[in-house]
């Protein structure tokens, strides 16, 4: 069979189209193959991070609560029925401790609560022998307890006026049970296989999500001995059992902790398959059409030869109308980067989704996410509570300070919102000075109590101005197919609304009425 020279032009436009094709889909495929796992890494990264900031400060907090009350404490160290009622209020309203218990400077358990069974019982316990040694704010290595529990001590030393040493002030954490560590960290595991555990600066296990693996000692692994040795970073590492993982770290400053978030190496450059099949999909269209230009220029390039060998084979051909052109073919190679397109789009997207549902002023969620949530909760027929909070007077603080000064006590109020709600509530600033607390299957008994609170912590903290501001407050409650929510929000608003024309600084509750 002969072959014609368009067939051979045909064949080698072909074949340097699939060589072409071949080469970029495998540089591709390792340009975004370490691009996945250089951003899985920076997230794990910024996530350990995040999540240590908190932990931070949750420390802080718990190691403030516990000096708020060592004067109180030293008053009544000689009166346990008084001392476990004040250590009951201590208990309540640091939230973050499983127990407290005051024991003096021989180690003699003189109250705790809740009743534990050691109160009139000398503690020999690992952890109170160290704090007893350091007479220091120390936050101990986990330890077995006389109760059988593993538990971690945070504890602030008690000195009387002459700086005698009397005993300690303890909060513990139950490692194996229910505690502010597992409340931050347990809704961080996914299904990819990404999740977080926590060690501390002897590398027993503080958290894991196998509750059996708590207390284990693991700091042969290197990213826990990074730790150890005071390093944060980020790093592709196995784990005890051989998995490999790509993983962020960051140490807690104030307890030596290491927070750890990783997420197995599969499931980082899981989406890698897809991305390339996008990227061939993508050119396929332009295969087609450079072949369908292929066959017309191969048309083309052989037409003069054709020509010519028409002439050579017949001397008698017309020399008029021969017309050989010269034709000139540059093949042009495009690269492109399908993948970082994606990812740019994607973090758009993500981005704008973010902003557009957040304050950036204070950080919070607002308006537009509020209408989001109220369209969620009644979808799901959920009953609800609703606190709308204003500045008293807002217009003085931006009148006399300037509004620098007032965005940093917007900033403010949010800080404190953010420190007395709850985890499940929701906090959305609606404009200005008013910002909402939406408190899913609250009743209005228990949001009233929070708003109080709230509020009288306003009261007694001072802003960035040092100039003291009060705050006024509607309460209401949501009931499923009782009202229009438009009504609800009049209410909430016409209850804010009496609050400030009752003298201001106060808290008004709206009962729904038929």
């Amino acid at each position: 069979m002969i072959r014609t020279l368009r067939f051979w032009i045909l064949t080698l436009i072909s074949f340097s189209i699939i060589g072409i094709l071949t080469s970029s889909l495998f540089s591709s495929y390792l340009v975004t193959k370490d691009s996945l796992i250089d951003n899985s890494l920076e997230q794990n990264q910024v996530y350990s991070k995040k999540l240590a900031e908190m932990s931070e400060e949750l420390f802080s907090s718990m190691q403030l609560n516990l000096e708020g009350r060592k004067a109180d404490i030293i008053k009544l160290l000689d009166n346990p029925t008084e001392l476990t009622i004040v250590l009951n209020q201590l208990i309540v309203t640091s939230k973050n401790f499983n127990s407290v218990s005051v024991i003096d400077k021989n180690g003699l358990a003189i109250a705790t609560s809740p009743n534990v069974g050691i109160a009139g019982t000398v503690i020999q316990s690992e952890g109170v022998k160290e704090a007893l040694d350091k007479k220091e704010n120390i936050i101990t290595k986990p330890y077995m307890a006389a109760t059988g529990r593993l538990l971690v001590l945070v504890s602030t030393p008690l000195f009387n006026e002459q700086n005698e040493y009397l005993g300690m002030l303890n909060g513990t954490i139950y490692l194996e049970e229910d505690n502010f560590i597992r409340n931050i960290l347990a809704e961080h595991y996914s299904k990819d296989g990404s999740y977080v555990y926590v060690v501390d600066h002897s590398g027993t296990l503080i958290y894991h999500p196998d509750e059996k693996r708590i207390g284990e000692v693991v700091k042969s692994n290197e990213i826990v001995e990074s730790l150890i040795r005071g390093d944060s970073g980020s790093s592709i590492t196995e784990n005890t059992k051989g998995d490999l993982y790509v993983a962020g770290y960051t140490l807690i400053e104030a307890s030596r902790w290491g927070v750890v978030s990783q997420t197995p190496y599969e499931s980082s450059i899981e989406p890698l398959a897809g991305i390339i099949l996008k990227i061939f999909l993508y050119a396929l269209p332009f295969i087609v059409l450079f072949l369908v230009v292929a066959f017309v220029l191969s048309t083309k390039l052989a037409s003069p030869l054709q020509k010519l060998a028409m002439y050579t084979m017949d001397p008698q051909f017309n020399r008029n109308e021969l017309e050989i052109p010269t034709w000139y073919f540059e093949a042009k190679q495009l690269t492109e980067t399908v993948e970082n397109y994606r990812k740019q789009q994607e973090e758009t997207v993500e981005d704008f989704k973010t902003q557009s549902l957040t304050d950036p002023l204070t950080g919070l969620k607002n308006r537009r996410f509020a209408e989001y949530l109220y369209s969620h909760l009644i979808e799901s027929k959920n009953n609800f509570s609703m606190i709308m909070v204003d500045i008293d007077f807002f217009k003085k603080v931006n009148d006399e300070f300037g509004h620098n000064a007032g965005d940093e006590v917007l900033q403010f109020l949010a800080y404190r919102m953010n420190r007395v709600t709850r985890e499940e509530d929701y906090i959305i600033r609606l404009g200005g000075e008013e910002f909402a607390i939406v408190m899913p299957n609250t009743l209005l008994e228990e949001a009233y109590r929070i708003a109080e609170i709230l509020r009288k912590d306003i009261e007694s903290t001072l802003p960035p101005t040092n100039k003291a501001i009060t705050i006024s407050s509607g309460v209401g409650e949501y009931k499923y197919k009782a009202e229009a929510i438009s009504s609800f929000m009049d209410r909430i608003d016409q209850a804010l609304y009496k609050a400030k024309s009752n003298g201001r600084n106060q808290t008004i509750i709206s009962k729904y009425s038929k």
